[in-house]
């Protein structure tokens, strides 16, 4: 006999069995997901009907069941909705990337494009675009063993005692991230006029061209790393109580360090693969869901809910802030994220 109970003490949501509840869903946390999503909807039937070419439900209706004309079908089910539905997906993946990262280190800073991991997919996503001519598949997989290359290298670098440590992985990170942009710009000067432009355009973060094929992609494998984040959140919960906490339980810390590692760096890298590097998702997000559910744990629910809504709100205002001239969504984001960014470096610096 299976029920669902809503404790008030507690706070949460019991699903399962009463003796044995098979999951246990906070409140606050049920409530707030339900809200953003909501509102995640929201943007995305307005982002379908407004911009330069103004739809009206009749129309986009008719597109949808097949039996609208070849202009509406093209801007509603060929151009808007996939990129509607992509900006969610890669938002929600890139939060949750970010809430690992951030468990991980201990720290509000400790996000994969703080600490380099996001540059390092950049990397070899480039070095497959300009020095391999690869394709699309091809390019999805240099970004991925680019993120998991600069990850493993920057963890190792940071570890000490079989354990890499919050603040030492941020600044090996940082410096780490601060030698592959560099080798990023060389890796474009020394291109062709062409190709430097379309990896300039690329590596802005871009969501315009988004097309099924793309989301279908993005949906399957991002599956896969989301359900990997899901069965660590438990164990990555002690490691945050604390290292020697965790391995008094028999757990084994640095292979969970490595899982999460994998995990987020994935996560990062398919995002980066699919519209280019996009900042401040993954920094902010996590801290922002929260603050909101008033809890220091992973959140990864809420997170992903904080993170879809924020990246499609921004890329709607990128389309809107310059209609004649769509901005990329990276660079909104960017200069967004650079104001956050000081702000938390304030803030951090002030503690004791």
């Amino acid at each position: 006999m299976t029920d669902m109970k809503l404790d008030f003490g507690r706070r949460v949501y019991r699903f399962g069995p009463r003796h044995r509840p098979l999951l246990l869903v906070d409140a606050r946390s049920a409530h707030l997901c339900a809200l953003l999503w909501a509102a995640t909807a929201f943007l995305g039937v307005l982002a379908v009907f407004s911009g330069d070419a103004t739809v009206t439900l009749t129309e986009a209706l008719a597109a949808l069941s097949g039996n609208g004309t070849e202009f509406t079908t093209m801007i509603v089910v060929e151009w808007r909705i996939p990129r509607i539905l992509l900006a969610v997906l890669l938002g929600a993946t890139l939060a949750v990337s970010g809430a690992i990262f951030q468990n991980l280190t201990a720290n509000p800073l400790g996000s994969p494009d703080v600490i380099g991991f996001q540059t390092g997919s950049f990397t070899g996503a480039l070095i497959v675009m300009l020095l391999l001519r690869g394709g699309a598949l091809a390019t999805v997989a240099g970004a991925l063993v680019g993120g998991v290359a600069t990850a493993f290298a920057v963890f190792l670098l940071a570890s000490r005692h079989g354990a890499a440590r919050g603040v030492r992985l941020i600044i090996v990170g940082i410096g780490v991230s601060a030698m592959l942009a560099s080798f990023n710009v060389w890796l474009q000067l020394t291109a062709t006029v062409e190709d430097a432009i379309m990896a300039g355009l690329w590596g802005a973060g871009n969501l315009s061209g988004a097309t099924w094929r793309t989301v279908l992609l993005v949906a399957a494998s991002s599956a896969v790393f989301l359900l990997g984040a899901g069965l660590l959140a438990r164990p990555m919960k002690l490691t945050q109580i604390g290292i020697p906490f965790a391995t008094a339980l028999g757990q084994n810390v640095r292979r969970v360090q490595v899982a999460a590692i994998v995990v987020g760096v994935g996560l990062t890298a398919l995002a980066t693969a699919s519209v280019g590097p996009v900042s401040f998702i993954a920094l902010a997000a996590p801290q922002i869901a929260r603050r909101l559910v008033r809890s220091d744990g992973l959140a990864l629910g809420p997170s992903a809910a904080v993170g879809a809504f924020l990246l499609l709100l921004a890329d709607i205002a990128a389309q809107r802030l310059n209609p004649d001239s769509p901005l990329p969504v990276g660079i909104v984001t960017v200069s967004i994220g650079g104001l956050y960014f000081l702000w938390l470096l304030l803030r951090e610096g002030r503690k004791p």
